[in-house]
């Protein structure tokens, strides 16, 4: 029977190493060559772009965006923090740090639809996903194509995290970002879309992807 224990420990112990080691390769680095980052703004633009994909959207806080260019509306959902005016405060120094005007409308508890889901019976229940949804609705006036509309989305997505990220180190110098990111979450041609899309070339990577204002896969419209 000790014998045994003794063999199982080694085993938990042999997998728990295993875990760490695989877990260590799953980090990577990517260093992208970013010619226009030329001053602080574009600096700035261009990390926020790095921090919104490689921090922002695995950082454990729910959020989502919609947007209407026509009305230069933004629809921000995320935590009950959005109730908070500091916090509203925090987001609109962020976005006017990149040069975009934000007003904070209005916040609010809107919880998303419900939507229809199986069961364990194979019936289809109504279930709501997100019922501590709240929605900031936030006017940006000149907000007027996609690549700004990334930017300032960018820019939120700082003010969520309240700081820069050390995953994210910025060599203005040689105009090189290097981002470690995890490889099961994403990959280094994602950093360099998300910086194309913020209207910057990103190692072969050309700005907006090539397009005069490439439609972008972080946010969508509002449908109205």
């Amino acid at each position: 029977m000790k014998m045994k224990t003794v063999l199982l420990a080694i085993v938990l112990v042999a997998g728990v190493a295993a875990a760490i080691s695989c877990r260590k390769h799953d980090i990577r680095y990517a260093i992208v060559e970013v010619p226009g980052m030329t001053d602080a703004k574009s600096v700035r633009i261009a990390t926020n772009a790095a921090l919104h994909e490689v921090v922002g959207r695995f950082d454990g806080i729910e959020n989502d965006t919609e947007i209407d260019l026509s009305r230069n509306l933004i629809l921000y959902h995320e935590s009950q923090r959005l109730m908070s005016s500091a916090y509203r405060q925090r987001i609109r120094a962020k976005v006017a740090e990149v040069g975009y005007n934000a007003h904070v409308l209005g916040a609010r508890l809107n919880p998303p639809r419900l939507v229809d889901v199986l069961n364990d019976n194979e019936e289809y229940i109504q279930v709501q996903m997100w019922p501590n949804r709240f929605t900031a609705v936030i006017s940006v006036p000149n907000m007027k194509s996609q690549t700004d509309a990334n930017i300032v989305i960018d820019a939120i997505a700082f003010a969520r995290l309240g700081r820069d990220d050390p995953r994210i180190e910025v060599d203005a110098k040689s105009r090189k970002i290097v981002a470690t990111y995890e490889s099961l979450n994403l990959s280094q041609r994602n950093i360099e879309h998300a910086i194309a899309y913020a209207g910057f070339d990103a190692n072969r990577i050309p700005a907006r992807l090539g397009q005069v204002d490439s439609v972008p896969n972080r946010w969508t419209p509002i449908k109205l």
